[in-house]
This record gives structure tokens, C-alpha cells and sequence, in this order.
């Protein structure tokens, strides 16, 4: 949809950015760099000429080792440590297809491999990591000049969402809480980063649900991430940094427990498709800044006119409590009609 927009390939989105990142990377270092000052441009151009007020870096998954097919990239160590990522040219995805060793459950070792990594990382991050991060966000500091409040992702939280992670969680539990306070405590460290640069928001939390409720259960959740997520809520706002958790899906089980408990800031990737309401949320948490909430699948698949009733009326019902970032409840799906998107835009002046 940028492209369209913007009336030139743009380098911009999720799937698609990471297949063009792959493709650009393998051509060599001066086209790779080229590349990421392309990103730059377009997220600038194209969040000017939407009216946005705020940026943040895109998700990219770093260079490929090499090129193995017409649309497949491997990543890692060929000879050790390795997985394979296809572009499906229909779909328009790019995600993993081989594994050097897939996740599925084998044994306790290769867990407790991940915590000790990420507790490295945290006892190394003055040496090592500090720089590197505070490097980086300088970077797209300059990007977003006077003209955008820079937003980062940071202190995310999450359980990988595969089978050897379930599984991990079910039968050691107590190895996959170590993981979660491993992420919490390198978040810390982010956020104390992020405060001295002058970052006011910080993109958070993580993937655990779909349409049917969280992944893994409450008990669970209650025992070994929310007293994280406490954590970091509670670091954030020691350095005056507002938190906000993303997640789409089904996550009303857990709501009282991050908004009301822990006090998170705000929550998006608001998914209306899995019954998250934005009114809603506001009539039980009125201090909850929200973002998000349009249909995904409406975006892609209904008329302007449809879109921009939908988006008027969750305009009509929020505007007396405020706190409302309006926006697509979780991606903007490749194929949306620019003029559906427009729609939304128009909608939310009202």
C-alpha cells in the first residue's frame, strides 16, 4: 500500500520489508546500506504525507548468510545454527521454513541455553550492549528530527510461541520464568537507555494470544509474566517513560492483571476481530491510552464507505474519554486498498 501511496517501490511494512532486506543484503554491503537509508526516507515521506506525529524503527530481522533459492534465505551458521526463510510471491509472507534444528520439545538443556544467553546479555550490557542500542535509537533520533516523536520497541516480554516453548512451559516451568525475568531485566536497562536519550514511549510487550484468549494459561501467566511486566511498568514509569503493551488477540482474561495490577500505560495492537473493544476497555480502564482497533480484515476487504463507518463510530463512543489512537488493530495486510486506508484517516478527523 505505501507504494501505491507514495507512487514508487517503497521499503516499508513487515513481511514484505523483511524479503526486500534479504534481497538488498545479498547483493553486498554498498546496496545494503543503500537500503536502510531507503527505509528511512519512505517512513518519513510516507508518515508525512499521512499527518502522523510519531515514528519508530521497523522490525527488521538482520542479513541473511545466503541466498539458497529464488525466493529462500538462510540464516545463522550453515554449519551449525541455522533456519531458512521463504517468500511466498501470492501471499506476499516471508517466514521460516527449515530449521538446522526445529523447535520442537527435545530436552531442558537447550532452554536453560536460552536464559543463560539473555542473562549474558544483561551482565555484559554496560561492555557490550549499551552502546549498540543507545547507537542505534541516536540514529533514528536524527531520522525523526523536530517533525516526530520517536516511539521504540523495547522491553518486550514473550514465551516463543512454538512448540518446544508450550511445551517448556507445561514441563519446566520454573526454567522458562528465569527466561521471562532474563527479558525484564534487560528491558530495565533498555528503559534507563531510552530515559537519558530523551525517548518518552516505549513500544513493549509481546505475543501471547489469539482469538480464542492467551496461549498459555492464567495461572501461568499470573505466576511467571505478570510480576515482569510489573517490573517494567514500574521501571518505566520511575523514568518517566510511558509503557504500552502490544499483543493482539483475545486478552480480557488477563486485562484486570496488566492495566489495573501491573498499570500499564497503554495497550495496542487492539484486535476487534478477537473481541477487544476500545469503548469497551475505556468504560472498565479509564486511564488506559489506547491504539489500534480498525479490522484488519475490514482494511483489506471492505469499501471506504464500510471503513469509515466502523472507524466513526469507535471515534463517536471514545471521544469523551480521549486516549485514543486510532489505527489498524494490528498490521496493515499487503493488498489493502489505499483509499480504505485513506477512509480511516478521514474518519478519525471527525
Amino acid at each position: 500500500m505505501a507504494s501505491k501511496i507514495l507512487c514508487r517501490d517503497a521499503a516499508t511494512g513487515g513481511f514484505m520489508l523483511h524479503y526486500q532486506e534479504a534481497v538488498e543484503s545479498v547483493k553486498g554491503e554498498s546496496a545494503y546500506r543503500d537500503f536502510k537509508e531507503k527505509v528511512k526516507q519512505d517512513l518519513r515521506d510516507l508518515f508525512r504525507l499521512l499527518g502522523f506525529g510519531a515514528i519508530s524503527k521497523p522490525s527488521l530481522l538482520g542479513r541473511p548468510k545466503m541466498q539458497v533459492g529464488e525466493f529462500e534465505f538462510l540464516y545463522g551458521d550453515p554449519n551449525s545454527h541455522w533456519v531458512v526463510y521463504r517468500y511466498d510471491p501470492i501471499a506476499k509472507t516471508y517466514g521460516p521454513v527449515a530449521y538446522s534444528e526445529p523447535p520442537v520439545w527435545r530436552e531442558e538443556e537447550r532452554i536453560k541455553q536460552a536464559v543463560e544467553g539473555i542473562w549474558k546479555a544483561v551482565e555484559n550490557w554496560s561492555e557490550e550492549g549499551k552502546n549498540w542500542f543507545e547507537s542505534e535509537v541516536r540514529e533514528w533520533l536524527e531520522v525523526a528530527g523536530s517533525d516526530f516523536e520517536l516511539v521504540w520497541s523495547a522491553a518486550m516480554l514473550s514465551v516463543p510461541l512454538n512448540e518446544e516453548w508450550l511445551t517448556a512451559c507445561a514441563l519446566v516451568p520454573e526454567l522458562v520464568g528465569e527466561y521471562l525475568k532474563a527479558q525484564a531485566a534487560l528491558g530495565c536497562l533498555q528503559i534507563e537507555s531510552l530515559s537519558k536519550l530523551g525517548v518518552r514511549i516505549v513500544w513493549g510487550g509481546g505475543d501471547l494470544a489469539d482469538n480464542h484468549g492467551p496461549i498459555y494459561g492464567p495461572k501461568f501467566f499470573k505466576r511467571y509474566v505478570l510480576p515482569c511486566y510489573k517490573e517494567i511498568a514500574e521501571h518505566s514509569r520511575k523514568f518517566g517513560l510511558k509503557y504500552v503493551f502490544r499483543s493482539d488477540g483475545d486478552i480480557w482474561s488477563i486485562a484486570d492483571d496488566l492495566f489495573l495490577e501491573a498499570k500499564v500505560d497503554g495497550y495496542g495492537e487492539i484486535d476487534y476481530d478477537a473481541g477487544m473493544k476500545i469503548p469497551d476497555l475505556q468504560e472498565r480502564y479509564p486511564n488506559l491510552t489506547c491504539w489500534g482497533n480498525v479490522s484488519c480484515k475490514l482494511l483489506r476487504l471492505g469499501t471506504p464507505s464500510q471503513v469509515k463507518d466502523c472507524t466513526a463510530q469507535i471515534v463517536e463512543q471514545c471521544k469523551d474519554r480521549g486516549r485514543l489512537i486510532l489505527g489498524s488493530s494490528n498490521t496493515v495486510l499487503s493488498g489493502t486498498p489505499p483509499e480504505n486506508y485513506f477512509a480511516l484517516l478521514e474518519a478519525a478527523k471527525i
